[in-house]
C-alpha cells in the first residue's frame, strides 16, 4: 500500500472509504448527542405522530415526560410555525418546554412538511384540529392548554382563540340562560348584575336546581377553552367582539390569557416591537390609552357599558409571581391577563434565540403556573428560564448536515472507481488564472456587487416575485418563499453567465481556451447520463442516511432555516419539477466557481476563496442592513426595521458557500462540472420541497395533481 493510499484524501479509493466512514460516524454521533439534548438526556419521550380529522393527515411531534400515566394531569402547549416552514423550525421551543415538564405538541400545519394539504379552507391551518387531538390525551390537563404560533402561525393560533375562547364571561352565560331558557327579561343595566342573585330572586326552587346544573356545564365549558396564547412575531388576536347578552348587543373581549412577543427589529407585517407598544389595536387589546409597558402584567376588565374599561396593572413579570400573588392567580384563572415582550432579535430569530426562548419560558411558567411542578408548591424547583440549550442541538444538526454533504463527495469517489462509472472520471484541466490576474479580480468584484443587488431586489420585493400563472403555481406548488429563492438563483445565474461569457471570450482570445469545453460541460451524452445516475444514487444514499437518524434519534438535517428533512413520496416528483428551474443555475454556477481555480494557490485555499466570493455580497448586505438597525438602536434606543429583510433568504448565507464547496469537490473528483451541478440541484430541490410548505392548492385530488402537478 502506498503512502498516498493511507492518507485521508478524496483522490484514492482507500482515502474515500476512510473519509466516508469518519463522516458517517460524525453524522451518527452528532445526531445521537442532538437527540440526548432534545430529550433532556433521556428524560423525555419524543414521538412523531399523525392524525386525520377531516380527510387530510397532519404530522406532529409529541414530547412527554419519560414516565407518564392517565393519573397525571399535566399542562400542555401546542407550538406551530410560520409560512414556508415546518414544525422542525419550532421544535427547539417545544424542547425547552418539554424539559420543564409540559406536554408539548409541535405541529406542521396543513400543507407544511409531511402534513397533507386540506381540501377546503381553514383559517387555523389545522391547528384547531391539533388542539382537539391534544384534548384527547388523558394525561393532559385540558383546563391548562396553551398555544404558541410564530408569524403566520401566530395568525393561526389567533384564529383558534377566536373560535375556541368564549367572549362571554360566566356571568354573561348565566344571564343568557335566564333570558333564553327561563324567559327572563332584563334592562340594559341589569345584565351587568350578579346572575346568581337574579336567579335566586326570580326562579322557583325547581328552576333554581336546573339553573345550578346548567351553571356547572357552563363552568366546565369555560374551564376547557384555550387557557393562554403567545403570539410570536405578530400583532393579531383577541379583538373585541359584539355579542348578545340578555337580549342586548354588547362589547366583549375573548376570555384568554395572552402574551404578544415581537422582536425589536421585527421585519414582518406586524412591524417592530417598539412600534406595537403604541399600536392602536394593541392599545385596545390592553385597554390602555398610553403606551403599553413591556414586561408588565395587565388585567383587562369586562365592559359594563359602551365605554371601554381601563385595565389594571398587576406588576412586572420579574417582580410578580403566580406562586405568591393571589391577584395574579385570580386574573390568570379568569383568563383576563395581557403582557407584551420585546426581544433583542429579528423576525426569523424569534425561534432561534436564547433571549426569545427564555422570555417564552418565563411567561408560561407564570401563566400556566408550572415548571417541573406546580409553581404554588413550595417544594417545586423550577428550571431557570435562562437555561436554554436547544441551539446546541441545532449546531449538532448542522454538523451532521455538512458531514452528510461531504460524505456524498467521498461516496462519489468510491463509485468513480468502479468499472461502470470509471469512464466518468475525466482529467481536470489546468487552472486558468493566477493571483495576479486582474481580470479575475475585477469579475469577482462585479459578481459580489451582483449578489448584493440580487439579494436587495428579492428582499425588497418579497411576495410580489411569486409566480403569477395559476397553472405554473400548481406545477411548482410550494409557497412563494420557494419562488423568491428561485428568482434570486436566476438573478445570480444570469449575472454569472454574463461574467462567464466575458471571461471565456477573454481566455479564448488570449490563450485559445474554451472554458465550458475545458470544464467538460461539453461531453458525451452517455457520460452525462451516467452522471445523472450517479447523482440519483448519491441522493438515495443521503435520504437513507436521513431516514436512519430519523428512526434512531428523531433528528433531521435541519439548522435554523436551512437543511433537509423527510418528505411525502409525491414530493420526489415535485423535486424533479423544480429541478427544471434549478439545474441551469447550478450548471452556470459550477462553471463560474471552477473557472476561478488558480495556478499559484493550493486547491484547498482556492476552494475557501471561492466559497467566500460566492457569498460575500450576501454577507455585506446582511451587515449593512442589520448593522444599521443595531447602530441606530445603540445611538437612539429605537428599534427599526432593516432596509433589506432577509426573512426568507437567511438560508442562502449557509447554502451558497456550501454549494460552492460541493461544486468544487465534485469537479475535482470527476473532472467535469456535471456531477456537482446535479447533486447541488438535488439538494436544493430537497431543501425547497421538504422544509417549506404548499398551502395554496389541494394536491391529493387526483393522480395527475398529486404526482405530476397537473390539475
Amino acid at each position: 500500500m502506498t503512502d498516498k493510499s493511507k492518507k485521508l484524501t478524496f483522490s484514492t479509493m482507500e482515502g474515500c472509504k476512510k473519509i466516508l466512514a469518519i463522516l458517517v460516524a460524525i453524522i451518527l454521533l452528532s445526531s445521537f448527542f442532538a437527540y440526548m439534548l432534545a430529550s433532556d438526556w433521556g428524560k423525555l419521550k419524543i414521538n412523531d405522530i399523525s392524525f386525520d380529522s377531516r380527510g387530510s393527515v397532519m404530522q406532529a411531534t409529541l414530547y412527554t415526560p419519560r414516565i407518564v400515566s392517565v393519573d397525571d394531569k399535566l399542562p400542555a402547549i401546542l407550538v406551530t410555525h410560520g409560512m414556508s416552514c415546518t414544525k422542525s423550525t419550532v421544535n427547539g421551543i417545544a424542547e425547552e418546554f418539554a424539559r420543564r415538564g409540559f406536554v408539548v405538541l409541535s405541529v406542521s400545519a396543513y400543507g407544511a412538511g409531511t402534513s397533507e394539504t386540506l381540501n377546503g379552507s381553514d383559517p387555523t391551518g389545522g391547528i384547531y384540529d391539533a388542539l382537539n387531538y391534544m384534548r384527547t390525551l388523558q394525561y393532559v390537563d385540558t383546563t391548562r392548554i396553551a398555544l404558541i404560533g410564530h408569524s403566520q402561525g401566530s395568525q393561526r393560533i389567533a384564529a383558534v382563540a377566536d373560535q375556541d375562547c368564549s367572549p362571554f364571561t360566566l356571568n354573561d352565560l348565566m344571564i343568557n340562560v335566564l333570558h333564553d331558557t327561563f324567559g327572563q327579561e332584563f334592562t340594559y343595566e341589569e345584565i351587568s348584575l350578579d346572575a346568581d342573585k337574579l336567579a335566586k330572586d326570580r326562579l322557583s326552587k325547581d328552576q333554581l336546581v336546573y339553573y345550578d346544573a346548567l351553571k356547572v356545564e357552563k363552568e366546565k365549558y369555560l374551564d376547557n377553552t384555550v387557557y393562554a396564547i403567545l403570539v410570536l412575531g405578530g400583532n393579531w388576536g383577541l379583538n373585541e367582539k359584539k355579542v348578545m347578552v340578555g337580549g342586548y348587543e354588547v362589547t366583549r373581549v375573548p376570555n384568554c390569557n395572552a402574551c404578544w412577543q415581537i422582536a425589536l427589529f421585527n421585519e414582518g407585517r406586524a412591524g417592530t416591537g417598539q412600534k406595537n407598544l403604541t399600536n392602536e389595536s394593541m392599545l385596545e387589546r390592553f385597554q390602555v390609552t398610553d403606551a403599553i409597558k413591556k414586561d408588565t402584567w395587565y388585567q383587562v376588565k369586562t365592559y359594563t357599558n359602551e365605554t371601554r374599561p381601563t385595565s389594571a396593572v398587576l406588576g412586572t413579570i420579574n417582580d410578580t409571581s403566580v406562586a405568591t400573588n393571589t391577584t395574579l392567580q385570580t386574573a390568570l384563572k379568569n383568563r383576563s391577563t395581557r403582557i407584551f415582550f420585546t426581544t433583542f432579535n429579528s423576525h426569523a430569530r424569534d425561534y432561534f434565540s436564547r433571549d426569545a426562548a427564555s422570555h417564552m419560558v418565563q411567561y408560561f411558567e407564570q401563566a400556566l403556573s408550572y415548571n417541573r411542578g406546580e409553581m404554588t408548591d413550595a417544594t417545586t424547583v423550577p428550571l431557570e428560564a435562562s437555561n436554554i440549550h436547544f441551539m446546541f442541538r441545532e449546531f449538532l444538526n448542522l454538523i451532521a448536515f455538512i458531514s452528510m454533504c461531504l460524505a456524498l463527495v467521498a461516496f462519489s469517489g468510491i463509485l468513480m472507481r468502479t468499472k461502470y462509472f470509471a469512464p466518468c472520471k475525466q482529467e481536470t484541466c489546468e487552472p486558468f488564472v493566477s493571483k495576479k490576474n486582474s481580470v479575475f479580480w475585477i469579475i469577482s468584484l462585479i459578481y459580489i456587487l451582483i449578489a448584493f443587488l440580487a439579494i436587495r431586489f428579492v428582499t425588497q420585493n418579497g411576495p410580489a416575485l411569486g409566480f403569477k400563472s395559476i397553472w405554473v403555481k400548481k406545477f411548482w406548488s410550494m409557497d412563494f418563499t420557494a419562488d423568491i429563492h428561485i428568482v434570486f438563483m436566476w438573478l445570480i445565474a444570469i449575472g454569472s453567465f454574463v461574467l462567464l461569457t466575458i471571461f471565456t471570450v477573454y481566455n479564448y482570445k488570449k490563450k485559445n481556451l474554451n472554458i465550458p469545453k475545458e470544464l467538460r460541460l461539453i461531453t458525451k451524452p452517455q457520460i452525462v447520463l451516467k452522471y445523472v445516475l450517479m447523482a440519483a444514487i448519491l441522493f438515495l444514499g443521503a435520504y437513507i442516511s436521513l431516514a436512519t437518524i430519523k428512526y434512531l434519534f428523531h433528528q433531521d438535517y435541519r439548522f435554523w432555516d436551512t437543511g433537509v428533512k423527510d418528505m411525502p413520496p409525491q414530493y420526489f416528483m415535485l423535486c424533479l419539477r423544480y429541478a427544471i428551474l434549478i439545474l441551469p443555475t447550478f450548471i452556470i454556477g459550477g462553471l463560474f466557481v471552477n473557472a476561478g481555480r488558480m495556478k499559484d494557490m493550493s486547491d484547498g485555499w482556492n476552494t475557501v476563496l471561492q466559497m467566500v466570493l460566492s457569498c460575500l455580497g450576501l454577507y455585506i448586505a446582511c451587515f449593512i442592513s442589520y448593522g444599521a438597525c443595531y447602530i441606530t438602536y445603540w445611538q437612539t434606543g429605537v428599534g427599526i426595521m432593516p432596509s433589506m429583510a432577509l426573512i426568507s433568504t437567511w438560508p442562502m448565507l449557509i447554502n451558497i458557500p456550501l454549494f460552492a464547496l460541493l461544486g468544487r469537490k465534485f469537479y475535482t473528483q470527476t473532472g467535469s462540472i456535471w456531477l456537482g451541478a446535479l447533486v447541488n440541484t438535488a439538494i436544493a430541490c430537497w431543501m425547497i420541497c421538504s422544509a417549506q410548505s404548499s398551502t395554496t392548492f389541494y394536491l391529493l385530488g387526483s393522480f395527475s395533481a398529486k404526482w405530476l402537478g397537473i390539475f
